[in-house]
Formats: structure tokens, sequence, C-alpha cells
């Protein structure tokens, strides 16, 4: 702050001195206009007033740069201004994002509602085909299981296959395997490197193996009533993780509501 002030004399000592000096000036040229000819007195004055008034200028600039009152103002008003348009920006972007998970989300809901389609309240082997096939029609699986739980038993039936070349799977309890270790966690599970011979896949083509497996359970107010498994060439994006949550939560309601009729 001293050296500031310090500025400030300065900046008015300077300017006292070009006054003067300008006084001084105008008035030899006074003096002079009075005893002698002086041609173009017009364009002296004018080049006076020139250095005059960017010096003034400068002055103006240096004296308020050096006000420390006043530099805090506007430091004040630069961060106010700085981060009015840091929140502006944040709220466009927020705005952005939230639009765009809501197209997502309404995106979503329609594929499910697609998959679904003619699927009532009852999922039988019939249902349960038709579902594993628009899966993979609709989102790139080649291969899938849906499996359901027996109430009496507690072993999960394979009720729907889709694209399956070996023999159909035996039923199994939770924890039992990577399907019941699913239903037991309750929650997904995505393996990069399946087992040897775990699935083949034959078409006219020949035979391949798929790179990808994700289980999904099927789960009702916390108890699994079903578990999906489903087999790709490729790994399963974002998207098609949520859209597989959001069916296995209609479809826990579905076996819900079909065990308690």
């Amino acid at each position: 702050m001293t050296s500031l002030s310090k500025y400030r004399k300065f900046s008015k000592w300077a300017m006292i001195t070009m006054v003067v000096s300008l006084v001084l000036s105008f008035a030899a040229l006074w003096n002079t206009l009075l005893t002698a000819d002086v041609r173009h007195e017009g364009w002296v004055i004018a080049f006076l007033f020139l250095v005059f008034i960017p010096g003034s200028f400068l002055f103006y600039i240096a004296y308020k740069t050096s006000d420390s009152a006043f530099l805090a103002m506007e430091k004040k008003n630069a961060y106010e201004s700085g981060r009015a348009e840091i929140l502006k920006e944040l709220e466009k972007r927020t705005q952005e994002e939230n639009n765009e998970q809501k197209a997502e989300q309404e995106d979503i809901d329609k594929t499910v509602r697609q998959l679904l389609a003619g699927i009532k309240t009852t999922l039988d082997q019939k249902a349960c085909h038709k579902l594993l096939a628009s899966l993979g029609k609709n989102m790139g699986f080649v291969q899938g299981i849906f499996y359901i739980k027996n109430n009496l038993d507690e072993h999960y039936h394979a009720t729907g296959e889709f694209a399956l070349t070996g023999q159909k799977p035996a039923p199994f309890i939770k924890g039992d395997g990577l399907a019941g270790q699913v239903a037991e966690s309750k929650s997904p599970m995505i393996l990069y490197d399946i087992p040897e011979h775990y699935f083949d896949v034959a078409s006219g083509l020949g035979s391949a193996k798929p790179r990808f497996l994700i289980l999904v359970p099927v789960l009702f107010e916390n108890e699994c009533n079903g578990v999906i498994e489903l087999a790709a060439f490729r790994k399963p994006d974002g998207t098609s993780i949520k859209i597989l949550q959001k069916l296995s939560d209609e479809l826990g309601i579905k076996i819900h509501t079909a065990i308690v009729a």
C-alpha cells in the first residue's frame, strides 16, 4: 500500500509539472505572437494540445491504478464477473447433461417397451424365447438363457433359450456356478474371458466362441426370482447395461405377479 501511495504522489507531481509547462508554453507563444510574426501558430497550439491530452489520460490511468481502494474494487468486480460466467457455464453444462440423460432414459424406456411387446404377465417358455430373440436382434447378443426360480425346490430352471447348440442347462441353486453366484449376490456380472467350451455359436459359416458374457439378476423387492445369461462377440456398452437393468426390473414385477396369481 505504501508503494502505491508513493506512485500516486509521483503521478500528481508529474501532472503539475505538465500543467505548468503547458501554461509557460502558452505564455511564451503568446509573447512571441505579440512581438514577432509567427506563421502557422494554429499548428503549434494543436501540437501542445496533442501533447497535453494523452499526458492527462496517462496521468488518470496512473492515478487510478495506484489507488488501493480502486484496485480492490476492480479485483472484486473481476472476481464477481468471472464467478458469474463460471456459474453460468456450469449451469449450461448441467442443463445439457440433464437433457442428454433425459433423452437417454427415454430411449432406454422405449427399447424396454419394444423388448416386452407382446409379453403380458405369463413368462412361459415361448415368452422367454421371444424375449431372448428380441435381445439378440435389437442388441446384438448371439446366445441367451432365461432362468426362473421355482419356489418349490428353490432351483433356477432354464425356462427359455436362444441359439443354444448344446444341451439344455441343468437347474442350479444360489451360489452354484456363475449364474448361481449372480443370484446370490444380486449384482450383474460381466466376463471378458469366457471359459473354454462354455459357449459355441454354430452357423452356416462354421463355429465361433463369444468373447463376452453378461449375467443379470431379475429382482423384485431384493429377491432374485430369475437370471438372464447372454453372450456376445463385442463388449456391451453402458447403455446396454442400463437397458438390461431396466428390463430386469420390469421382468421382476412380471414374475412376481405370475407367482402371486
